[in-house]
């Protein structure tokens, strides 16, 4: 079984636990929701029930992250043009994720519009920031990019036939291992003790929801790229776009 066969298995399973979970954990939240009404006055019975609550509510947390993964959340699509898109977040995340590190920003002087989910795009390029920031002592550059790809341009059999709009996200931290990079959108694998890899492989599921495609390309001891794919949409015109 190839590699991509098993991730499309992985994907099957997970959707499926998560349907699941999510039924079940909805109904036991809903009843224990009303019961904590109930009891409100009623002292430790309170407090029993709080503590069920936020064991189911860690639950639904954990069926959202396999619909994530599977590419099975609820989605608000909209044409979103990337470039306005990273532009906006990253002046964001400069007061906080980015704050102390270099940052250069690069955007396609023409549209870069995609049928996608503008809040939980601005949560991916996010997601790979802090994992970027994370990966680099301090003083470190990170550099963000927008553009239009054609699979037939460069890495040809990455992506199926079409135009993308891309995002990228380029840092000059430790890198990975090519061991690592193979695992390094798997939701159960992390280099940080403690963690898992829920983050990267939510994004990747979002992506792929969207009809697109995240890779990583990784150089240890040089840096990680990490480059979101999505469906250029036919909507798109030749406009300008400042470049940071």
């Amino acid at each position: 079984m190839s590699e991509l066969d098993k991730l499309d298995a992985l994907t099957h399973l997970a959707g499926a636990v998560a349907h699941e979970l999510n039924n079940i954990f909805t109904a036991v939240n809903g009843n224990l929701s009303l019961l904590e009404m109930a009891f409100e006055d009623a002292g430790t019975n309170t407090q029993i029930v709080n503590d069920v609550l936020r064991t189911t509510r860690r639950g639904l947390e954990l069926s959202e992250k396999l619909q994530a993964f599977a590419g099975q959340q609820k989605l608000s699509r909209a044409l979103v043009d990337l470039n306005d898109v990273t532009r906006s977040t990253i002046a964001e995340l400069k007061q906080s994720v980015l704050k102390g590190l270099e940052v250069e920003v690069t955007l396609e002087n023409r549209s870069c519009l995609a049928s996608t989910d503008e809040k939980k795009l601005r949560q991916v390029i996010e997601e790979l920031a802090r994992n970027a920031a994370a990966a680099m002592d301090p003083g470190g550059w990170i550099i963000f990019a927008t553009g239009r790809y054609s699979p037939a341009d460069a890495e040809a059999g990455t992506l199926p036939g079409g135009e993308y709009a891309y995002i990228s996200v380029r840092d000059c931290g430790h890198g990975m291992s090519p061991a690592v990079t193979q695992r390094a959108l798997d939701p159960l694998f992390s280099t940080r003790r403690g963690h898992h890899g829920w983050g990267l492989a939510r994004c990747a599921g979002f992506v792929r929801q969207c009809g697109g495609k995240m890779i990583l390309n990784s150089v240890e001891g040089r840096g990680t790229e990490a480059t979101v794919y999505l469906p250029l949409s036919p909507e798109n015109r030749a406009t300008s776009a400042a470049v940071a």
